[in-house]
Protein backbone atom coordinates (compact mmCIF):
# COMPACT_ATOMS: atom_id res chain seq x y z
CA UNK A 1 0.00 0.00 0.00
CA UNK A 2 1.46 3.25 -0.88
CA UNK A 3 0.96 5.90 1.90
CA UNK A 4 1.74 8.84 0.14
CA UNK A 5 3.99 10.09 -2.65
CA UNK A 6 5.15 12.76 -4.31
CA UNK A 7 4.54 13.35 -8.04
CA UNK A 8 7.87 14.83 -9.87
CA UNK A 9 6.04 16.89 -11.85
CA UNK A 10 6.51 20.56 -13.43
CA UNK A 11 4.42 23.51 -11.88
CA UNK A 12 4.67 26.96 -12.78
CA UNK A 13 3.49 27.46 -9.38
CA UNK A 14 3.92 31.77 -9.59
CA UNK A 15 1.25 31.61 -12.50
CA UNK A 16 -0.97 29.84 -10.37
CA UNK A 17 -0.43 32.18 -7.49
CA UNK A 18 -0.97 35.13 -9.63
CA UNK A 19 -4.18 33.56 -10.42
CA UNK A 20 -5.59 32.43 -8.08
CA UNK A 21 -4.58 35.65 -5.71
CA UNK A 22 -7.69 37.43 -6.87
CA UNK A 23 -9.94 34.61 -4.82
CA UNK A 24 -8.72 34.72 -1.69
CA UNK A 25 -11.29 37.45 -0.70
CA UNK A 26 -13.90 36.61 -2.76
CA UNK A 27 -17.24 35.77 -1.49
CA UNK A 28 -18.18 32.80 -2.99
CA UNK A 29 -15.93 30.77 -0.72
CA UNK A 30 -18.17 27.68 1.43
CA UNK A 31 -17.58 26.30 4.52
CA UNK A 32 -16.59 22.48 4.45
CA UNK A 33 -19.68 20.44 4.91
CA UNK A 34 -18.42 18.39 7.22
CA UNK A 35 -17.90 20.43 10.19
CA UNK A 36 -17.58 17.74 12.58
CA UNK A 37 -14.18 16.95 11.14
CA UNK A 38 -12.80 20.58 11.71
CA UNK A 39 -12.03 23.44 14.40
CA UNK A 40 -11.48 27.24 12.86
CA UNK A 41 -12.52 27.97 9.07
CA UNK A 42 -12.17 25.41 6.79
CA UNK A 43 -13.61 26.81 2.81
CA UNK A 44 -14.10 25.12 -0.31
CA UNK A 45 -14.25 26.89 -3.25
CA UNK A 46 -15.30 23.98 -6.18
CA UNK A 47 -13.51 23.82 -9.55
CA UNK A 48 -15.11 20.71 -10.80
CA UNK A 49 -17.83 19.03 -10.12
CA UNK A 50 -20.81 16.85 -11.35
CA UNK A 51 -22.81 18.63 -13.35
CA UNK A 52 -20.66 21.64 -13.20
CA UNK A 53 -22.41 22.88 -10.01
CA UNK A 54 -20.12 26.00 -8.44
CA UNK A 55 -22.78 25.58 -5.56
CA UNK A 56 -22.01 21.69 -4.60
CA UNK A 57 -19.34 21.72 -1.94
CA UNK A 58 -18.85 18.13 -1.92
CA UNK A 59 -16.34 15.82 -3.67
CA UNK A 60 -19.26 13.76 -4.64
CA UNK A 61 -16.45 10.70 -5.79
CA UNK A 62 -19.64 8.00 -5.24
CA UNK A 63 -21.73 8.93 -8.66
CA UNK A 64 -18.30 9.08 -11.01
CA UNK A 65 -20.66 10.64 -13.51
CA UNK A 66 -20.61 13.96 -15.11
CA UNK A 67 -17.87 15.29 -13.79
CA UNK A 68 -17.74 18.82 -15.28
CA UNK A 69 -15.10 22.13 -14.99
CA UNK A 70 -17.61 25.38 -13.44
CA UNK A 71 -17.96 28.41 -14.64
CA UNK A 72 -15.26 29.41 -12.38
CA UNK A 73 -12.52 27.56 -13.92
CA UNK A 74 -13.51 28.25 -17.09
CA UNK A 75 -12.51 31.81 -16.14
CA UNK A 76 -9.01 30.57 -14.85
CA UNK A 77 -7.05 29.92 -17.68
CA UNK A 78 -3.69 28.92 -16.16
CA UNK A 79 -5.15 26.35 -13.76
CA UNK A 80 -6.98 24.79 -16.22
CA UNK A 81 -4.29 24.42 -18.35
CA UNK A 82 -2.01 22.34 -15.61
CA UNK A 83 -4.98 20.52 -15.19
CA UNK A 84 -5.08 19.13 -18.56
CA UNK A 85 -1.49 18.05 -18.12
CA UNK A 86 -2.41 15.66 -16.04
CA UNK A 87 -3.05 12.85 -18.30
CA UNK A 88 -5.85 10.81 -16.41
CA UNK A 89 -9.43 11.79 -15.80
CA UNK A 90 -10.18 14.18 -13.20
CA UNK A 91 -13.32 14.34 -11.01
CA UNK A 92 -13.59 16.89 -8.12
CA UNK A 93 -11.34 19.54 -8.34
CA UNK A 94 -11.33 22.16 -5.14
CA UNK A 95 -9.62 25.22 -3.66
CA UNK A 96 -9.03 24.52 -0.07
CA UNK A 97 -8.56 27.10 2.60
CA UNK A 98 -7.54 26.14 6.12
CA UNK A 99 -7.60 29.45 7.56
CA UNK A 100 -4.81 30.62 9.95
CA UNK A 101 -5.19 28.72 13.25
CA UNK A 102 -7.83 26.26 11.98
CA UNK A 103 -7.50 22.46 12.82
CA UNK A 104 -8.20 19.44 10.50
CA UNK A 105 -9.16 16.51 12.94
CA UNK A 106 -8.32 12.83 12.38
CA UNK A 107 -10.61 11.31 9.83
CA UNK A 108 -10.68 8.77 6.83
CA UNK A 109 -11.87 8.96 3.22
CA UNK A 110 -13.04 5.54 3.28
CA UNK A 111 -11.81 3.60 -0.17
CA UNK A 112 -10.42 6.79 -1.46
CA UNK A 113 -6.92 5.83 -2.45
CA UNK A 114 -4.30 4.14 -5.62
CA UNK A 115 -5.42 0.69 -4.46
CA UNK A 116 -8.96 1.14 -4.80
CA UNK A 117 -8.85 3.17 -8.51
CA UNK A 118 -8.52 6.86 -7.09
CA UNK A 119 -5.98 8.85 -5.88
CA UNK A 120 -6.41 12.49 -4.39
CA UNK A 121 -4.02 14.86 -5.45
CA UNK A 122 -2.53 17.75 -3.11
CA UNK A 123 -0.90 20.98 -5.05
CA UNK A 124 0.22 23.49 -2.48
CA UNK A 125 -0.45 27.00 -3.84
CA UNK A 126 -0.29 28.94 -0.44
CA UNK A 127 1.32 27.42 2.80
CA UNK A 128 3.65 27.83 5.31
CA UNK A 129 6.51 26.22 7.38
CA UNK A 130 4.10 26.27 10.71
CA UNK A 131 1.35 23.57 8.75
CA UNK A 132 1.31 20.21 9.94
CA UNK A 133 0.02 17.50 7.86
CA UNK A 134 0.12 14.33 8.83
CA UNK A 135 -1.33 10.50 7.04
CA UNK A 136 -1.13 8.27 9.59
CA UNK A 137 1.80 8.95 12.14
CA UNK A 138 4.10 10.83 9.22
CA UNK A 139 3.98 14.60 8.81
CA UNK A 140 4.63 15.32 4.84
CA UNK A 141 6.56 18.96 4.37
CA UNK A 142 4.42 20.21 1.73
CA UNK A 143 5.83 22.87 -0.03
CA UNK A 144 4.42 25.91 -2.61
CA UNK A 145 4.59 24.54 -6.08
CA UNK A 146 4.73 20.41 -4.87
CA UNK A 147 2.13 17.83 -6.12
CA UNK A 148 1.23 15.07 -3.36
CA UNK A 149 -0.39 12.22 -3.78
CA UNK A 150 -2.37 10.74 -0.15
CA UNK A 151 -3.89 7.90 0.83
CA UNK A 152 -7.18 9.88 2.15
CA UNK A 153 -8.27 6.06 2.88
CA UNK A 154 -5.65 6.44 5.86
CA UNK A 155 -6.05 8.87 8.73
CA UNK A 156 -5.21 12.03 8.10
CA UNK A 157 -5.18 14.93 9.45
CA UNK A 158 -3.79 18.96 9.24
CA UNK A 159 -3.36 21.93 11.62
CA UNK A 160 -2.56 25.21 10.22
CA UNK A 161 -0.15 26.90 13.14
CA UNK A 162 0.88 29.63 10.96
CA UNK A 163 -0.17 33.18 10.66
CA UNK A 164 -1.44 33.19 6.77
CA UNK A 165 -3.76 30.69 5.16
CA UNK A 166 -3.16 27.34 3.46
CA UNK A 167 -4.61 27.26 0.27
CA UNK A 168 -4.32 23.23 -1.61
CA UNK A 169 -5.74 22.40 -4.96
CA UNK A 170 -7.52 18.95 -4.38
CA UNK A 171 -7.88 16.82 -7.34
CA UNK A 172 -9.14 13.24 -7.45
CA UNK A 173 -8.34 11.44 -10.02
CA UNK A 174 -8.96 8.39 -11.99
CA UNK A 175 -5.99 5.73 -11.99
CA UNK A 176 -4.45 5.12 -14.72
CA UNK A 177 -1.14 3.74 -16.31
CA UNK A 178 0.01 7.57 -16.68
CA UNK A 179 -0.55 8.32 -12.95
CA UNK A 180 0.08 4.56 -11.97
CA UNK A 181 3.80 5.87 -13.39
CA UNK A 182 4.23 8.98 -11.63
CA UNK A 183 2.60 8.03 -7.79
CA UNK A 184 5.04 4.70 -7.80
CA UNK A 185 8.32 6.60 -9.17
CA UNK A 186 7.98 9.30 -7.06
CA UNK A 187 9.23 9.86 -3.63
CA UNK A 188 7.01 7.66 -1.29
CA UNK A 189 6.41 5.52 2.24
CA UNK A 190 4.77 2.01 1.32
CA UNK A 191 3.48 0.09 3.64
CA UNK A 192 2.53 -3.78 4.18
CA UNK A 193 -0.68 -4.26 5.15
CA UNK A 194 -0.79 -7.12 7.44
CA UNK A 195 -3.47 -9.63 8.21
CA UNK A 196 -5.10 -8.99 11.71
CA UNK A 197 -2.81 -11.49 13.48
CA UNK A 198 -5.87 -11.78 16.73
CA UNK A 199 -8.59 -12.19 14.25
CA UNK A 200 -6.63 -14.71 12.55
CA UNK A 201 -5.97 -16.47 15.35
CA UNK A 202 -9.35 -16.96 16.73
CA UNK A 203 -10.26 -18.50 13.31
CA UNK A 204 -7.41 -21.04 13.55
CA UNK A 205 -8.45 -21.72 17.02
CA UNK A 206 -12.23 -22.41 16.01
CA UNK A 207 -10.78 -24.63 13.07
CA UNK A 208 -9.01 -26.62 15.92
CA UNK A 209 -12.14 -27.30 18.18
CA UNK A 210 -13.58 -28.69 14.97
CA UNK A 211 -11.11 -31.54 15.20
CA UNK A 212 -11.55 -32.92 11.97
CA UNK A 213 -8.88 -33.39 9.49
CA UNK A 214 -10.07 -30.77 6.74
CA UNK A 215 -10.50 -28.27 9.51
CA UNK A 216 -6.53 -28.75 10.31
CA UNK A 217 -5.62 -28.68 7.17
CA UNK A 218 -7.22 -25.36 6.79
CA UNK A 219 -5.55 -24.62 9.78
CA UNK A 220 -1.97 -25.17 9.33
CA UNK A 221 -2.03 -23.29 6.19
CA UNK A 222 -3.88 -20.08 7.72
CA UNK A 223 -1.00 -20.65 10.86
CA UNK A 224 1.79 -20.40 7.58
CA UNK A 225 0.13 -17.73 6.20
CA UNK A 226 -0.25 -15.75 9.11
CA UNK A 227 3.41 -16.24 10.21
CA UNK A 228 4.64 -15.31 6.69
CA UNK A 229 2.59 -12.23 6.88
CA UNK A 230 4.32 -11.05 10.05
CA UNK A 231 7.40 -12.18 9.21
CA UNK A 232 7.16 -9.81 5.59
CA UNK A 233 5.75 -7.25 7.43
CA UNK A 234 8.61 -7.08 10.14
CA UNK A 235 11.62 -7.32 6.97
CA UNK A 236 9.90 -4.74 4.57
CA UNK A 237 9.01 -2.36 8.15
CA UNK A 238 13.75 -3.01 8.77
CA UNK A 239 13.94 -1.93 5.17
CA UNK A 240 12.26 0.98 5.53
CA UNK A 241 14.09 2.09 8.57
CA UNK A 242 17.49 2.13 7.15
CA UNK A 243 16.78 3.78 4.03
CA UNK A 244 16.30 1.23 1.41
CA UNK A 245 13.28 1.74 -1.09
CA UNK A 246 10.66 -1.03 -1.77
CA UNK A 247 7.51 -1.26 -3.78
CA UNK A 248 4.44 -3.63 -3.80
CA UNK A 249 3.30 -4.06 -7.33
CA UNK A 250 2.15 -6.94 -9.89
CA UNK A 251 5.54 -8.52 -11.95
CA UNK A 252 4.60 -10.28 -15.04
CA UNK A 253 8.31 -11.18 -16.34
CA UNK A 254 9.87 -13.77 -15.08
CA UNK A 255 12.51 -13.54 -12.39
CA UNK A 256 15.18 -15.47 -10.62
CA UNK A 257 13.41 -15.14 -7.62
CA UNK A 258 9.62 -15.52 -7.37
CA UNK A 259 8.07 -12.63 -6.72
CA UNK A 260 10.77 -10.52 -6.41
CA UNK A 261 13.13 -8.03 -9.23
CA UNK A 262 14.95 -4.94 -9.31
CA UNK A 263 14.30 -1.66 -10.25
CA UNK A 264 16.70 1.58 -10.34
CA UNK A 265 17.76 0.84 -6.74
CA UNK A 266 14.05 -0.04 -5.63
CA UNK A 267 13.37 -3.70 -4.58
CA UNK A 268 10.02 -4.60 -6.56
CA UNK A 269 7.68 -7.23 -4.59
CA UNK A 270 4.79 -9.14 -5.74
CA UNK A 271 3.51 -10.56 -2.19
CA UNK A 272 1.17 -12.97 -4.47
CA UNK A 273 4.25 -14.66 -5.77
CA UNK A 274 6.22 -14.64 -3.35
CA UNK A 275 7.27 -17.96 -2.51
CA UNK A 276 9.61 -17.09 0.22
CA UNK A 277 9.74 -14.09 2.57
CA UNK A 278 13.33 -14.67 3.12
CA UNK A 279 14.50 -13.96 -0.55
CA UNK A 280 13.68 -10.51 0.85
CA UNK A 281 16.42 -9.66 3.10
CA UNK A 282 18.86 -11.36 0.40
CA UNK A 283 17.61 -8.94 -2.44
CA UNK A 284 17.91 -6.03 0.06
CA UNK A 285 21.76 -6.97 1.12
CA UNK A 286 22.35 -6.50 -2.92
CA UNK A 287 21.13 -2.89 -2.53
CA UNK A 288 22.08 -2.00 0.84
CA UNK A 289 25.92 -3.22 0.02
CA UNK A 290 25.90 -0.82 -2.89
CA UNK A 291 26.91 3.00 -2.72
CA UNK A 292 24.11 5.05 -3.65
CA UNK A 293 25.53 5.80 -6.89
CA UNK A 294 25.76 2.16 -8.30
CA UNK A 295 22.38 1.49 -5.91
CA UNK A 296 20.35 3.35 -8.26
CA UNK A 297 21.27 1.64 -11.33
CA UNK A 298 20.96 -1.59 -10.13
CA UNK A 299 17.67 -3.36 -12.28
CA UNK A 300 16.45 -6.93 -13.01
CA UNK A 301 18.68 -9.83 -13.06
CA UNK A 302 22.53 -8.52 -12.29
CA UNK A 303 25.42 -9.12 -14.20
CA UNK A 304 28.09 -11.60 -13.80
CA UNK A 305 31.13 -9.63 -13.00
CA UNK A 306 33.75 -8.77 -10.49
CA UNK A 307 31.60 -6.05 -8.29
CA UNK A 308 27.82 -8.34 -8.62
CA UNK A 309 29.67 -11.25 -7.16
CA UNK A 310 31.49 -9.66 -4.19
CA UNK A 311 27.47 -7.81 -4.01
CA UNK A 312 26.49 -11.58 -3.59
CA UNK A 313 29.22 -12.65 -1.07
CA UNK A 314 28.54 -9.31 0.96
CA UNK A 315 24.60 -9.79 0.48
CA UNK A 316 24.79 -13.04 1.99
CA UNK A 317 26.48 -12.09 5.58
CA UNK A 318 24.19 -8.94 5.54
CA UNK A 319 21.64 -11.00 5.18
CA UNK A 320 22.68 -13.37 8.24
CA UNK A 321 23.39 -10.44 10.79
CA UNK A 322 20.11 -8.61 9.38
CA UNK A 323 18.57 -12.01 10.93
CA UNK A 324 20.41 -11.68 14.20
CA UNK A 325 19.52 -8.32 14.53
CA UNK A 326 15.86 -9.02 13.91
CA UNK A 327 15.52 -12.18 16.23
CA UNK A 328 14.83 -14.18 12.83
CA UNK A 329 15.76 -18.05 12.57
CA UNK A 330 18.71 -17.78 10.03
CA UNK A 331 17.31 -20.52 8.19
CA UNK A 332 13.88 -18.59 6.90
CA UNK A 333 16.31 -16.50 4.96
CA UNK A 334 19.11 -19.24 4.06
CA UNK A 335 16.25 -22.33 2.95
CA UNK A 336 17.11 -25.38 1.04
CA UNK A 337 15.13 -24.12 -1.55
CA UNK A 338 18.18 -21.58 -2.20
CA UNK A 339 22.14 -21.22 -1.77
CA UNK A 340 22.28 -24.24 -4.46
CA UNK A 341 21.17 -26.51 -1.34
CA UNK A 342 23.66 -25.24 0.71
CA UNK A 343 21.65 -22.48 2.76
CA UNK A 344 22.28 -24.86 6.38
CA UNK A 345 26.41 -24.77 5.27
CA UNK A 346 26.15 -21.16 5.47
CA UNK A 347 24.38 -21.05 8.79
CA UNK A 348 26.83 -23.48 10.31
CA UNK A 349 30.23 -21.78 9.11
CA UNK A 350 28.31 -18.18 10.63
CA UNK A 351 27.58 -19.62 13.66
CA UNK A 352 30.81 -21.13 14.22
CA UNK A 353 32.31 -18.05 13.31
CA UNK A 354 33.61 -18.42 9.63
CA UNK A 355 32.03 -15.84 8.07
CA UNK A 356 32.08 -15.60 4.22
CA UNK A 357 31.57 -12.36 2.78
CA UNK A 358 32.15 -10.63 6.01
CA UNK A 359 35.98 -9.40 5.34
CA UNK A 360 34.30 -7.37 2.34
CA UNK A 361 32.07 -5.62 4.72
CA UNK A 362 34.48 -4.70 6.68
CA UNK A 363 36.78 -3.23 3.47
CA UNK A 364 33.04 -1.39 3.01
CA UNK A 365 32.92 0.36 6.34
CA UNK A 366 29.74 -1.32 7.13
CA UNK A 367 30.63 -3.47 10.19
CA UNK A 368 33.16 -3.62 13.02
CA UNK A 369 36.31 -5.56 12.56
CA UNK A 370 36.76 -8.38 14.60
CA UNK A 371 39.00 -7.52 17.72
CA UNK A 372 37.52 -4.82 18.59
CA UNK A 373 36.58 -3.09 21.93
CA UNK A 374 33.76 -4.50 23.69
CA UNK A 375 32.99 -7.32 21.83
CA UNK A 376 32.01 -4.69 18.53
CA UNK A 377 32.46 -7.65 15.91
CA UNK A 378 30.25 -9.19 12.75
CA UNK A 379 27.18 -10.03 13.24
CA UNK A 380 26.50 -6.55 14.85
CA UNK A 381 26.71 -3.76 12.23
CA UNK A 382 28.21 0.18 12.30
CA UNK A 383 26.13 0.91 8.81
CA UNK A 384 23.01 -0.98 7.64
CA UNK A 385 23.78 0.75 3.81
CA UNK A 386 27.04 1.41 2.24
CA UNK A 387 28.00 5.39 2.84
CA UNK A 388 31.14 5.41 0.66
CA UNK A 389 31.96 4.47 -2.67
CA UNK A 390 35.08 2.12 -2.05
CA UNK A 391 34.85 0.91 -5.70
CA UNK A 392 35.65 5.01 -6.92
CA UNK A 393 38.30 5.15 -4.45
CA UNK A 394 39.98 1.91 -5.30
CA UNK A 395 40.24 2.82 -8.80
CA UNK A 396 41.83 6.18 -8.05
CA UNK A 397 44.48 4.69 -5.75
CA UNK A 398 45.64 1.90 -8.91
Amino acid sequence: MICFSKLNLNINIHSLQKELNDLLNGNKWMPHYNTADYTGNWHVLPLRTPGGNADNAFADLFSHKNFEDTALLNKLPETARFLTALDCEKLSVRLLNLRRGSVIKPHRDLELSFEHGEARLHVPIFTNPQVEFYVDEDRIAMNEGDCWYINANQKHQVANHGSTDRIHLVIDCVVNDWLTKRITSGIKKTVFLKKDPETAKQVIKSLRLANTSEADDLADQMEKDLQNNLLTAKMLSFISEIGLQYQLEPITDETFLPGLKLRDGTLIIDTEKLLYPGDILHEAGHLACMPAEIRMEMSDSLPNNDLNNGGEMMAIAWSYAACIHLNIDPLIIFHDKGYKGGGQNLVDNFKKGNFFGVPLLQWNGMTYPSGQENNLSFPQMISWTCKQNMYINHTEEK
